[in-house]
């Protein structure tokens, strides 16, 4: 038996069909371009924090490189000089914190498109065609495009520029173009390391090719005498069906209609609810428990707040637990939940993603700010995390 392995290739979106990155795609996405003005602040940010690694280097060692350059001291008397271990200290010290700064600086910028000075004014790097980071090896070649173009007077300076003329109006410049880098802005525009918004974003462009309907043949006469007709019906007989001839015609019978039937208004089935019960007081025998989806328990002998960081200020007495939230669609704030006789009684925060209450299979949403009664077995929804109500 052979399997075969169906390999599909990666489609990329927003990529026309030379392969080029369409401007509109990412436009219409939210993406900005980053501005000039905060390009060179960046720029300079960086550059900054490279000169205090360099400050060491400078006051430690490099005033007895330059007496040694000078020829004030010899080299016999440089080994010697009683700063040669403070310069020799300082050195190691600003080549390990400038091997270190590069690291973090490649890695940041590879993995998640910024580096400190890009962090400060809210740019970040994208690799143009798939929208996504960069990658390591390309932030590296983009660095060492513009470190050789140095080897030319006014080379890298010439490189840095070169945003400002991109034919495009994307800002790119020539090391951008060569290692498919493109800088967007975070602040004014959508951020591309926002993984929720991106995917929610490249959904509403998205659209769907619609199906082209199959020409159907024509049965008209053609215009051309002279043309054959691409589909011709076979030969009818006078009964219009083939191979059945047509049988005589019998009087018809006079048929009185039947007075129109009244249709019965059918009677509309209740849609099914929860009933609306009243808050009372808590019953000191009982004690419900919370279990979340998750698997942890929740206690409830008193008010408590539940949400991602909640705030009791607006609910004296009230205990606040906070709940890890992987699914991203719990409020800071989001439900409280107190117990009263025979169950418990929740109550939404006005939250985003709201809540529900789900009995028997049904759900009812939940109203901000109305108390709903809640008993054992029943089910509480909290955005896309759920509680299960059970005893204890």
């Amino acid at each position: 038996m052979i399997w075969e392995i169906d390999e599909q290739e990666r489609v990329i979106e927003g990529i026309d069909a030379s392969g080029r990155p369409d401007p509109a795609y990412a436009a219409a996405l939210g993406l900005v371009n980053a501005p000039y003005g905060r390009r060179a602040l960046a720029l300079v940010c960086d550059l900054a924090v490279w000169t205090v690694i360099q400050l060491p280097l400078w006051l430690g060692a490099l005033p007895l490189l330059l007496k040694l350059a000078t020829g004030a001291v010899s080299p016999y008397g440089f080994v010697n000089h009683p700063d040669f271990v403070l310069g020799i200290v300082t050195a190691s010290i600003t080549v390990a914190l400038t091997l270190a700064f590069l690291i973090v600086q490649l890695v940041l910028h590879g993995r998640r498109g910024l580096t400190i000075g890009k962090a400060v004014t809210g740019i970040r790097s994208v690799n143009v065609r798939t929208l996504e980071r960069p990658g390591v090896g390309a932030v590296l070649l983009r660095f060492l495009i513009v470190f050789a173009a140095g080897v030319v007077p006014f080379g890298s300076a010439v490189f840095l520029l070169s945003p400002t003329f991109d034919p495009q109006g994307r800002g790119r410049g020539w090391h951008d173009k060569a290692t498919n880098v493109w800088l967007v802005d975070a602040r004014n525009g959508l951020n591309p390391y926002d993984e929720k918004r991106m995917r929610i974003a490249r959904k509403m462009v998205k659209a769907e090719p619609v199906e082209e309907r199959a020409e159907l043949p024509s049965l008209a006469t053609p215009l051309d005498p002279a043309r054959q007709p691409e589909y011709r019906p076979g030969s009818r007989i006078s009964a219009g069906v083939l191979g059945l001839a047509r049988p005589p015609e019998t009087p018809k019978a006079q048929v009185t209609p039947a007075p129109p039937q009244v249709p019965v208004p059918q009677p509309k089935l209740p849609q099914p609810q929860l009933p609306e019960v009243a808050p009372q007081e808590a019953s000191p025998s009982t004690t419900l428990v919370l279990r979340l989806d998750t698997g942890e328990s929740i206690p409830v002998s008193g008010p408590i707040l539940l949400g991602r960081n909640p705030d009791a200020a607006d609910h004296p007495g009230a205990r606040a637990i906070r709940v890890a939230d992987g699914s991203r669609t719990l409020s800071k704030t989001h439900m409280l939940v107190r117990p009263v006789t025979g169950g418990l009684e929740v109550v939404d925060c006005a939250s985003t993603n709201g809540s529900g209450l789900i009995r028997a299979g049904v759900e009812q949403g939940l109203t901000a700010g109305v108390p709903v009664r809640a008993a054992d077995g029943d089910r509480i929804r909290l955005g896309d995390r759920t509680a299960d109500v059970v005893r204890a």
